[in-house]
């Protein structure tokens, strides 16, 4: 990856549906800059020496938060405890990245974590509700009849993991230095107006698109996986 002085984060909020997490994707590989969704929990997974399934979708509750009650066991931790702890990690990880190299990060609070880090896009990312509805039939497979609670469920633990930590409406525009419909501009069309905006804030024109598909492998996702 090409080296500037300056480190840049993209900091990328999501609805459910809207696209946001392949754009971010994409958006890394076509400046060459670093790019952390899943990977920010199996790091904290690996540092706490227990399984990365601890943090997949169903073992959380209604607020979003990890819940110890399901299947995997950890002893002598109560789940505020463990949330706090992987809340911590996160901050850490994400202070981190931004000290070292540019980079999208994709939800994890990472707005607000790096809220007074002063090379910052913050975007939230979002789209129609028929447009999610719709893409959580295709990409998901969620049976039609229930893909409007589907949404309307991934969205409410989002939003409450959000607010647990933050303090903060997710999805405020006052939290956020861009919004994005999705439903109106193509992926592309994205990727190349957020880059313009990337240049401005690095203060000088960066090589694009020399390393496309290099993240690839962070397409795919389930259901079940870590938001």
């Amino acid at each position: 990856m090409h080296h500037i002085n300056k480190h840049v984060i993209i900091t990328i909020s999501r609805q459910l549906g809207s696209n946001g997490r392949e754009i971010g994707r994409q958006l890394a590989e076509y400046l060459d800059i670093g790019y952390y969704n899943k990977e920010i929990m199996e790091l904290i997974a690996n540092d706490f020496g227990i399984n990365p399934d601890f943090f997949r979708e169903e073992n959380r509750n209604e607020q979003g938060l990890f819940s110890v009650a399901g299947r995997h066991k950890i002893s002598a931790i109560t789940e505020l405890s463990i949330n706090s702890e992987v809340y911590e990690k996160a901050c850490e990880l994400i202070q981190g990245i931004s000290q070292r190299e540019s980079a999208v990060i994709v939800g994890r609070c990472a707005d607000y974590i790096l809220k007074d880090h002063p090379n910052t896009i913050k975007l939230f990312i979002y789209s129609d509700l028929e447009t999610r509805i719709n893409w959580s039939i295709s990409e998901y497979k969620v049976p039609a009849r229930k893909a409007r609670k589907f949404v309307h469920d991934k969205d409410e633990r989002r939003a409450g993991f959000y607010e647990f930590y933050t303090g903060q409406k997710w999805g405020a525009s006052s939290n956020y230095d861009m919004m994005i419909n999705t439903s109106y501009m193509n992926t592309e069309e994205i990727v190349k107006m957020l880059a313009k905006l990337y240049d401005i804030k690095i203060g000088t024109t960066s090589i694009k698109g020399a390393y496309m598909n290099q993240y690839l492998d962070h397409k795919d996702i389930t259901i079940t996986e870590v938001e």
